[in-house]
C-alpha cells in the first residue's frame, strides 16, 4: 500500500539527473538556469531568478479558469473494489503445491509429458516432457486441450486428435494423430482465507495496519479513496498542462540549461548501456550503435537530436511550472525540501536524505525543491480549473 510521491515530471528528472547526476558546479550566472549545488535554503531565490530568465523566452496563455473534462467514475470506491484489492493482498501470500493424485478438470494448471504420433511415427514438435499447461487456455489444438480433462494423475492415456484443416504446419493440417499423455501433477494454488487471525499474523508483511477484517476494509477503502483522488488530480493536471504548453509561445530555450540536460541525458543513456551491455550482447545487441538502433536511432547525430527533443519537452513543463509559481508568489522552504527528501530516502532505501546528498551532491536540493514547487503548482492549477 506504499504511496508513490513522485510526479510525472519527476520521471523525467529521474532519467536525466537522479540516475546519473551531473554534479553541475556552475557559477550563478544571470542567464544560467541549470541545476547547481546549493543549500536547501537557497532554492526559493534560485527558482525565482530562473523564472525571470524564462519570462524572456516564453509567453504563457491565460491559465485562469481553464476547462477540463475528466471521468469522475474513478473516484467511486465500491465494496467490490475494496474486496478486489483485499483479494490481491491475499493472492500475494498464496502458495502452490504439486498434487500427484486426483482427476484433472478444465482450468487446472498441470505438468505433463506427451508424445504425438502420425501413423505410428513421432512427428517434429509433437513431444515434450515435464511441460506446464493450463487446461482450457487454447495453447494446444482443441482435441488435445479438451482431451486433457478427466485424466487421472500418473496414468498414461492415448488421446485421438485431429489437426485443424488450416493448421500452420501443412504436413499435419487435417491429419489424425495420437497423443500419448501422462499428467505428472496438478499445480494447486492455495490462497489464505481472510480471517482476523490471518490479518493479525501477517499485517507487517502485508504492509497494513489493521488487526481485523472490519478495520482492513476501512483501511483499504481509505487507501483507494486517496489513491483514486491522486490519479484523478493527475489526469486533470495533465490535461491542464497540455493546454498551457500547447498555447505557450516559445522564442528560445535557456541555452546553458538545455545543453546541460542534453549532455546529462546522453551520458546516462551511455552509462545505462555500459552497465547492462553483457545482457544486451546476449540478446544480439553487440555495441552501442546497435543499442541506439534498437531505440530507433540510426546514428549519433540522431541520438543527439533525440536527446535535444526530450530535453526541450522537459524544459517546456519546467518553465511553465516555474513561471506560474513565481507569478503566484509560491514559496519553497528549506523544511519542505528536507521533508520530501526524507520521503525519497525512505522510498529509495537510504538511511536519510543526507545519504542521497552524500551520493549525488547538493544539486539534489534543486531536484527536490522543484518537486515541491511542482506539487504546489499542480494544486494551484487544479483549484483554478473549471470542470465540464
Amino acid at each position: 500500500m506504499k504511496k508513490r510521491f513522485f510526479s510525472a515530471i519527476f520521471a523525467t528528472i529521474l532519467l536525466t539527473s537522479f540516475v546519473g547526476c551531473s554534479n553541475n558546479k556552475a557559477s550563478n550566472d544571470g542567464d544560467d538556469t541549470s541545476n547547481r549545488a546549493m543549500a536547501a535554503s537557497e532554492y526559493n531565490n534560485y527558482f525565482k531568478a530562473n523564472a525571470a530568465v524564462y519570462k524572456n523566452l516564453v509567453t504563457l496563455p491565460s491559465y485562469e479558469g481553464l476547462e477540463v473534462s475528466v471521468d469522475k467514475s474513478i473516484l467511486d470506491v465500491t465494496d467490490e473494489k475494496v474486496d478486489e484489492h483485499i483479494n490481491k493482498i491475499l493472492s500475494s501470500f498464496a502458495t502452490t503445491e504439486q498434487v500427484k493424485e486426483g482427476v484433472t478438470e478444465s482450468g487446472d494448471s498441470i505438468n505433463l509429458d506427451f508424445s504425438g504420433k502420425l501413423d505410428g511415427v513421432a512427428f517434429a514438435g509433437g513431444t515434450a516432457t515435464s511441460t506446464n499447461y493450463t487446461i482450457g487456455s487454447g495453447g494446444y489444438i482443441q482435441d488435445l486441450d479438451q482431451g486433457l480433462i478427466g485424466l487421472t494423475v500418473g496414468q498414461e492415456y492415448d488421446i485421438p486428435c485431429r489437426f485443424p484443416d488450416g493448421y500452420q504446419n501443412a504436413e499435419l493440417a487435417g491429419k489424425d494423430v495420437i497423443f500419448t499423455v501422462t499428467v505428472n501433477y496438478i499445480s494447486k494454488t492455495n490462497t489464505p482465507a481472510l480471517t482476523d487471525e490471518w490479518i493479525s499474523s501477517n499485517k507487517e508483511a502485508a504492509g497494513i495496519k489493521s488487526n481485523n477484517i472490519t478495520e482492513l476494509k476501512q483501511e483499504t477503502k481509505d487507501y483507494l479513496t486517496e489513491s483514486n483522488q491522486l490519479e484523478y488530480d493527475n489526469k486533470k493536471y495533465t490535461e491542464l498542462m497540455k493546454k498551457i504548453v500547447d498555447g505557450m509561445t516559445i522564442t528560445n530555450y535557456p541555452e546553458k540549461e538545455l545543453n546541460s540536460l542534453i549532455e546529462i541525458y546522453k551520458n546516462n543513456v551511455k552509462s545505462e548501456y555500459e552497465t547492462y551491455k553483457d545482457y544486451y550482447a546476449s540478446n544480439g545487441i553487440s555495441d552501442f550503435n546497435a543499442y541506439l538502433a534498437n531505440m530507433g536511432l540510426s546514428s549519433e547525430d540522431e541520438f543527439t537530436d533525440y536527446a535535444k527533443e526530450t530535453s526541450q519537452e522537459y524544459l517546456k513543463n519546467k518553465m511553465v511550472v516555474t513561471i506560474i509559481a513565481a507569478d503566484n508568489n509560491i514559496e519553497v522552504t528549506e523544511s519542505e525540501i528536507k521533508e520530501l527528501g526524507e520521503e525519497w530516502a525512505t522510498y529509495y532505501g537510504y538511511d536519510n536524505y543526507q545519504g542521497i546528498l552524500d551520493e549525488y551532491g547538493d544539486e539534489m536540493n534543486c531536484e527536490v525543491g522543484f518537486e515541491v514547487l511542482y506539487q504546489k503548482v499542480q494544486k494551484l492549477l487544479i483549484e483554478k480549473a473549471v470542470e465540464v
